[in-house]
């Protein structure tokens, strides 16, 4: 497995990749995961729950799209020559960063290899400067991904992508939390207290400035019914230090009403959530949100809070589904504050809501639900017992 990071395994993004080689691991199979550990703070080699972990310290900052490419280039060489003097079966690689490498030396060494795009849009996140490389990046996604043997990806708008070109070897598997997370009920919060949730990184034009100015306003509407209700807005996630000032200009004039926890570890996420009522899951529908399915989503189901969000990725199919949440149109203030008022106003829906979320979870949107058809896959792709790696 190829991962461009340095891969913490109890890190919330690596958990897909931490799940998937663990599944290999517990089915007999040896996984060797590849990592580019970009500030060389993590062991070069260890073993981490059964799964050996190769980490190629090679300095690059984090979202420079671009200006990293000769650091790219040096992950790329050093995984490659890695490939090529080790066994393997089967190379297993995470999004574009090392897609050419990883298929050239599966096909010299005449191996299989999977492509798994956990992110819709990965390079959609670039500075607005590069955004005229993304049409030949997108076509090179396409092209490439018709070579690979598999591809797993992360959400239906990608489905519908990738068969719309006549690809069809693929199977949809979302970032999904484990049940370990869930509660074992719904847990019941003090009457007249409303407690609104983001969790979440904070930084610009993430929906966070369209979901601080409804709260303003759902604030102003709630003076003029009367007090039946006290909102509160929890805020849990690292502020990027360039969106500070901005956050604080913002977030000031309702101090009062706002609790802001700061950044996390996964393990806090049944703590967090376990603080609100609701989820409020606004994105701008940029380049860069609008194909997206935040993994937070199916971690606000998991643990049984209803979300209201926006129509990006197939947030609504999955919503409207359970039905576990509200849709809501991002751009107007009213929708949103409406949308959350649906809830806040009716305990008994939002209790409904609540156990169709713990229900989809436990069926649908938790890794154990999907693990098997995971291991299926691999076995098929395989079509033969595998060896493993010599160590």
């Amino acid at each position: 497995m190829l991962f461009s990071m340095s891969f913490q395994p109890y890190q919330g993004r690596y958990l897909r990749v931490y799940n998937q080689a663990r599944t290999l691991v517990d089915a007999g199979y040896e996984v060797r995961l590849l990592a580019w550990d970009r500030d060389g703070g993590s062991p070069e080699e260890e073993v981490r729950d059964g799964i050996v972990i190769r980490r190629f310290h090679i300095p690059a900052g984090v979202g420079q799209g671009p200006r990293n490419a000769f650091n790219i280039w040096k992950f790329n060489w050093a995984a490659f020559r890695y490939l090529m003097t080790h066994p393997f079966d089967i190379v297993h690689c995470y999004n574009l960063d090392a897609v050419v490498m990883s298929l050239t030396a599966a096909r010299l060494r005449k191996k299989k290899a999977v492509l798994d795009l956990c992110e819709p849009e990965y390079y959609a996140f670039w500075d607005k400067k590069f955004s005229w490389l993304l049409k030949g990046i997108n076509q090179l996604e396409i092209g490439l991904a018709r070579r690979f043997d598999h591809l797993f990806v992360h959400n239906l708008y990608q489905v519908r992508k990738f068969r719309s070109r006549g690809i069809s070897h693929l199977t949809q598997v979302g970032s999904y939390p484990n049940r370990a997370m869930m509660p074992s009920e719904i847990k019941k919060r003090a009457e007249g207290e409303f407690v609104i949730g983001r969790i979440g990184t904070i930084y610009e034009d993430n929906g966070i400035e369209e979901l601080i100015g409804a709260f303003g306003r759902l604030l102003e509407r709630q003076k003029k019914r009367g007090k039946e209700l006290s909102y509160r807005l929890f805020l849990a996630g690292r502020i990027y230090d360039s969106f500070r000032p901005a956050f604080d200009a913002l977030v000031d004039p309702l101090r009062e009403y706002v609790d802001v926890h700061g950044s996390f570890q996964a393990a806090d996420l049944p703590l967090l959530y376990a603080k609100i009522d609701i989820s409020v899951m606004i994105s701008r529908k940029t380049r860069w949100f609008r194909n997206i399915t935040p993994t937070k989503l199916f971690d606000s189901i998991v643990n049984g809070v209803p979300v209201v969000a926006n129509d990006i990725g197939d947030i609504a199919d999955i919503l409207e589904e359970g039905p576990c949440g509200v849709i809501v149109d991002e751009s107007d203030t009213d929708s949103i504050c409406s949308g959350i008022e649906s809830l806040a106003l009716d305990p008994p829906l939002r209790l409904e809501m609540a156990e169709n979320a713990l229900s989809s979870a436990r069926d649908k949107y938790t890794w154990e639900a999907y693990q098997e058809e995971f291991l299926l896959k691999y076995r098929l792709i395989w079509g033969s017992e595998i060896h493993g790696f010599d160590n």
